[in-house]
């Protein structure tokens, strides 16, 4: 068994420790890159070519700037990173300025949000100047998927800096996301069992993501993508199930899947069905809208774990 690190070794990370720890990962840790590539929605191969830290230009600071290749794209993506201080003012526009500059200039150009769970859920309104955001609890997450002695430490690392960092912030909960998510609970709980949500806690605004585990094997979850009309059936690296193949996709399967497509996203594999679209408010879906979602969440188990009984009774 790896050693877990003591919280009296650990030191207090700073924004700019974290710039540092996130360039590596950035550069070497496929489970790190397939974060920004899911949260953005990046489809095909997307390989991170180099990662910039505290670059400047007339309009501010980039904390880092990674350069990536898309099936032979060229694009770059501007990283914002928060422990807990205030966006200063115009920080977020100044982003999204720059980021519409290096677009026509580099011909693909995002910018992503990088705090922890609390602060991207807040009702800042700042957040919402990013195209995407991804979590420190995320990136520990895929950091720890390595199992490395190293990993965990570094893993460790940003947990600390959570921790550390807590008592600057709290969640600013939004009644109307938190009322959405108790709804979908409900539903999820007496209408479809199987997909095992787990009670939610309060919400921020921006918590459009649910996630179901249901009997999946481990490294495979359903995502319902509530502000992008989509639930998928996403195989992260390492999963230890085999992820779905063009060939599996009958006619009959396409239809029970209601035309269900594969994509690759970074390095998961993603079978997508299309839902209908939430209002701009999200949190007002009908309860006809969340239960359009979670039958095709079901149908999406239901096919997985139907192929993997298959497979354990033939060995093929």
């Amino acid at each position: 068994m790896n050693p877990q690190p003591t919280p009296e070794i650990l030191p207090r990370l700073y924004e700019r420790d974290i710039d540092v720890l996130l360039q590596e990962e950035l550069l070497f840790n496929s489970g790190v890159q397939n974060l920004f590539t899911r949260a953005l929605d990046l489809y095909g191969f997307v390989r991170f070519v180099d990662c910039r830290l505290s670059v400047f230009d007339q309009s501010g600071e980039t904390d880092v700037l990674t350069a990536i290749e898309m099936d032979g794209q060229k694009g770059v993506l501007l990283i914002e990173n928060k422990i807990d201080a205030s966006f200063q003012p115009r920080q977020a526009e100044r982003y999204r300025e720059r980021t519409q500059a290096l677009e026509s200039s580099h011909g693909f150009a995002r910018c992503v949000l990088v705090a922890p769970e609390s602060y991207v859920g807040s009702l800042n309104p700042s957040v919402s100047a990013f195209d995407a955001s991804v979590s420190y609890e995320e990136i520990a997450a895929a950091i720890e998927q390595e199992g490395t002695s190293r990993a965990l430490h570094r893993a460790s690392l940003i947990k600390r800096a959570i921790e550390r960092a807590r008592s600057s912030y709290i969640l600013v909960e939004a009644p109307a996301v938190t009322s959405l998510w108790e709804r979908i609970y409900r539903i999820a709980s007496s209408e479809f069992p199987a997909l095992e949500m787990k009670p939610p806690s309060g919400k921020g605004s921006n918590s459009s993501w649910v996630i179901f585990k249901g009997a999946l094997p481990p490294k495979v979850t359903i995502d319902w993508k509530i502000k992008k009309a989509t639930v998928d059936l996403s195989f992260w690296p390492g999963a230890s199930a085999r992820a779905i193949e063009d060939a599996e996709l009958t006619p009959d399967a396409r239809t029970k899947l209601r035309n269900a497509v594969l994509r690759t996203l970074g390095s998961t594999r993603v079978l997508t069905m299309p839902v209908s679209h939430a209002p701009s408010d999200f949190s007002r879906i009908t309860d006809e809208g969340i239960r359009e979602a979670l039958t095709a969440a079901t149908l999406l188990l239901n096919f997985l774990l139907q192929r993997e009984a298959k497979v354990t009774a033939t060995g093929r």
